[in-house]
């Protein structure tokens, strides 16, 4: 009998097989239960209740059968609970893809970025600044670019819910499971999902003490990992739970940049304060040390009270050190404004050029206590209570969150040796949620969920940036900067939430809901200082700002408000036990508001950083089963939604402020399969395919970064993919410094970060031995078709199709207590493309293309992981 490894925010349930129905307890959002085989030993159950009856053992709440249920399946299948009820992986109705915590282990998954590339159409990036990174579920994402952007991707950590591309930027460990919900799922998860969402949940309490822990070391980047927990009862109603771990990476980018003298450096002031430093080491490297503590209270068999926190502290090289120049560059050397870098290059690989803060920026930034490193520091906490109480007929739960993160850096963001562009940033966010819900467990054939939910965010921003020292500098107040800004941004958002069941006739179930949402948004904005020069008009102190909703002379500020109701109906018939075939109509709702890293200058509007919500709806149709005496498993999707007012951002680099706009419409077709075979005792293949058509309609958007110069505005040829915006007498429009005005028609063009064809394949290979000891071997292939890493098309963010190989070996006993593995990633070495963009600076050569910066995925690494479990 297989034992029950429950998330700690849901109820205990029995190990043996059993029925699941919309009688079950409820969860919340992302809650995940996973049957894991008795030779791990472990369960996350908690202590023992309070109750005469319990004896040594758990009690766990039995779950009311449902007789036209399907039997959640036993042994090493994932049961899931994005319905707020047990259900086995084949029988939910949703496209789900699940990861188990072996999964996770045996490629080292440690972060949003390692865990997307194990699963098709999924895309992560880690920007580390300003937005802090992109999240795309079947080709739809949003650029890291703002702040004040929300990802359409929702990630649920422990079912606190955030959909800040801050996210990205943050470790995992002591992970039970990963399930990614694709498809909009505003019903339950609510707004900012209308791609899908990825639900993660860590390790709870055990049932008997335990202490495990795992080291590991990658030999390319020199990254040296350590974690463990301990977990156990320590009563006999409460349980907790605690695990740490600290990472060092020396780096697998390197920086070629070397001191040098500056060619932005006024000449009035001493040319030693501001010499090019060189750079804050020879490779980029990290580190970061994070901490979770569980603890979990049954006093009886009705209630259950579960409390986590979670704490990061995180150091690197600066918000603008994990990109790079990719190019195009006309002799292979990227230039700033016109001057040569000769220490950096022009492609994706493992090679970057930036420097420290030249000194005289540096002291005249008081923050920085005269540190003129480049460097920065994350800090991230959450926290969550999960408050449950179930009786015979209904089951009640409150869920509480608290989540903060504060990014603090400095550093040179042309990618340059020459830190044209240095900004000192200071951005934090916060945010709280509360959620109830009430579900029914009646004997009759019709159940219903209801709920309600109240959150409020609020973004910070400081930010104090340097456009060319030469030009900046102002020797009235012997400051060096272009402008000195502040902005925030607060939200509120208030949604109830409804479902109900009917159980028509055995086997057959329909279920259908709606979700209502009132959201509200706040910004405001201001440059404490800035000047005006050739580069822009930061100097604001005076400026009437067009829509502004403050009319105080220099304040650019805004309100937003929208209601949405977003409905919901699935069929779903089970032909036999594990299997499904269903039927959704699907509706998603992502908030609209304001992006808030963009420039203010005295031509700014508030049109210029508002943006309108996005919405989704279409219909769903999929799949599930087992043949071959549940040897195969095979599950399948087909899909057709559009989306209306994406929500798009693209950075002109020639007037240093960010164009922030919503598409038309993207239209999405698309079909998934996933396979798994187990071809005998001990091997097992896989594999996944997916097609997704996504393609834009009515949808015109800035050209890429491109320079036609005034003497040749009238003649030149318009760039690739662009065309001259025209008057309405038909000529070119020009600039007030006469230079013409781009544009892209992108009607029938794939939005940026989605490939139409991705998919996987592997094996996992297991040998036991009559000396209690396990041999292992698994061996991966992913592929991706060509897709454009930047939202403005750029040429050089094109990525070509491209395939990735991962392996390992490992051996361990056969019970667990430890394993010994060697871990191969990217064994083919591809340094691939997850975003790009303009790069400031890199539009100096006419009539040519515009250098773009991107971010490169991670090249080979190799890791040797020991870990133990006793």
């Amino acid at each position: 009998m297989a034992l029950t490894a429950v998330c700690p925010l849901a109820l205990a349930a029995p190990a043996q097989a059993q029925t699941s129905s919309p009688a079950d307890a409820a969860v919340p959002p992302g809650g995940v239960v996973a049957t894991v085989p008795p030779s791990t030993g472990e369960t996350t159950s908690g202590p023992t209740p309070a109750s005469p009856a319990a004896g040594a053992a758990a009690a766990p709440v039995q779950a009311i059968p449902a007789p036209a249920a399907p039997a959640v399946a036993e042994s090493d299948d994932i049961v899931v609970t994005a319905r707020l009820r047990r259900e086995g992986l084949l029988d939910v109705p949703i496209a789900v893809t699940a990861l188990s915590a072996a999964d996770i282990s045996k490629y080292n998954a440690a972060d949003l970025t390692k865990i997307g590339e194990l699963t098709p159409t999924v895309i992560v990036s880690n920007y580390r600044t300003i937005g802090g990174g992109s999240i795309a579920i079947r080709g739809i994402s949003s650029p890291p670019t703002q702040v004040g952007y929300e990802q359409p991707v929702s990630v649920a950590i422990d079912g606190i819910q955030s959909s800040s591309g801050r996210v990205a930027t943050l470790g995992f460990f002591d992970v039970q499971q990963v399930e990614v919900l694709k498809g909009p799922q505003a019903l339950f998860f609510g707004k900012n999902s209308p791609a899908g969402v990825i639900s993660i949940t860590t390790a709870g309490p055990t049932d008997t003490l335990q202490v495990g822990g795992r080291v590991g070391y990658e030999f390319v980047a020199d990254e040296a990992t350590s974690e463990g927990y301990i977990a156990g009862p320590i009563t006999d109603t409460i349980g907790a739970r605690v695990a740490v771990r600290v990472r060092n990476s020396e780096g697998w980018l390197y920086n070629n940049a070397r001191p040098a003298a500056n060619p932005f450096f006024p000449a009035a002031l001493p040319a030693a304060t501001g010499r090019l430093p060189g750079p804050p080491g020879r490779r980029v490297g990290d580190d970061e040390a994070m901490g979770r503590v569980t603890l979990e209270w049954r006093p009886d068999d009705a209630f259950t009270a579960t409390a986590k926190v979670f704490a990061l502290v995180g150091h690197d090289q600066g918000g603008g050190s994990f990109s790079q120049n990719i190019g195009p560059c006309s002799d292979g050397r990227p230039r700033s404004f016109g001057v040569v870098d000769p220490f950096g290059d022009c492609r994706p690989d493992n090679h970057t050029s930036f420097s420290n803060i030249v000194p005289a920026i540096a002291d005249r930034i008081p923050a920085l206590n005269g540190d003129n490193r480049s460097r920065g520091l994350n800090v991230a906490t959450t926290a969550s209570l999960v408050l449950k109480y179930d009786t015979d007929t209904i089951n009640l739960s409150s869920l509480t969150g608290r989540i903060f993160n504060r990014y603090r850096s400095v550093s040179g963001l042309t990618h340059t040796v020459d830190n044209a562009l240095t900004t000192y940033e200071n951005t934090s966010y916060r945010a709280f949620s509360q959620e109830l819900r009430l579900l029914t467990k009646l004997d009759g054939p019709v159940n219903f969920l209801v709920g309600a939910y109240y959150g409020d965010s609020k973004d910070d921003l400081y930010n104090d940036t340097n456009f060319r020292a030469d030009i900046s500098y102002n020797p009235a107040n012997n400051r060096i900067e272009t402008y000195e800004k502040v902005a925030d941004l607060t939200g509120r958002t208030y949604s109830v939430f409804g479902q109900a069941t009917w159980l028509i006739v055995p086997k057959l179930e329909l279920a259908a809901g709606a979700r209502y949402t009132r959201e509200k948004k706040k910004t405001r904005n201001e440059n404490l200082y800035g000047i005006n020069s050739a580069l822009g008009r930061f100097n604001t102190a005076t400026t009437d700002f067009p829509g502004s909703t403050d009319p105080t002379p220099g304040i650019l500020a805004g309100r937003f408000k929208d209601d949405n109701v977003s409905p919901e109906a699935t069929l779903s018939y089970h032909p036999v036990p594990n299997s499904t075939i269903y039927l959704a109509y699907k509706t998603g709702f992502k908030s609209g508001g304001f992006g808030i890293t963009s420039p203010i200058q005295t031509n700014t509007t508030l049109a210029d950083i508002d943006f309108d919500s996005e919405t989704a709806k279409g219909f769903e149709a999929g799949a599930k089963g087992e043949l071959f005496d549940r040897r195969l498993r095979l599950t399948a999707s087909a899909f057709a939604y559009d989306f209306k007012n994406l929500q798009v951002t693209q950075y002109d680099a020639s007037t240093i402020r960010f164009q922030i706009d919503n598409a038309g419409a993207v239209r999405q077709r698309g079909a998934e399969l996933e396979a798994r075979f187990d071809a005998t005792d001990h091997l097992r293949l896989h594999g996944a395919i997916a097609y997704v058509h996504n393609r834009f309609r009515d949808y015109t958007g800035q050209c890429y970064g491109y320079t036609i110069p005034a003497a040749v505005a009238l003649t030149a040829a318009a760039p690739s993919g662009c065309s001259f915006v025209t008057t309405a007498a038909g000529g070119r429009q020009l600039t007030a410094a006469g230079t013409p005005i781009l544009q892209q028609v992108l009607d029938g063009r794939a939005p940026a970060r989605s490939p139409d064809l991705s998919g996987n394949a592997g094996f996992d290979l297991t040998v036991p031995t009559g000396s209690d000891l396990e041999f292992g071997l698994t061996g991966d292939t992913f592929y991706s078709s060509n897709y454009f890493a930047s939202d403005a098309f750029a040429p050089a963010s094109r990525q070509d199709d491209f395939w990735r190989f991962n392996a390992s070996a490992r051996v361990g006993a056969a019970d667990g207590r430890w394993q010994l593995s060697f871990i191969g990633r990217n064994l083919s070495n591809k340094y691939y493309l997850l975003f790009a963009g303009d790069r400031t600076g890199g539009t100096s050569v006419p009539l040519t293309q515009g250098e773009q910066r991107g971010v490169v995925a991670r090249g080979r690494e190799f890791w040797l992981q020991a870990s133990f479990r006793y």
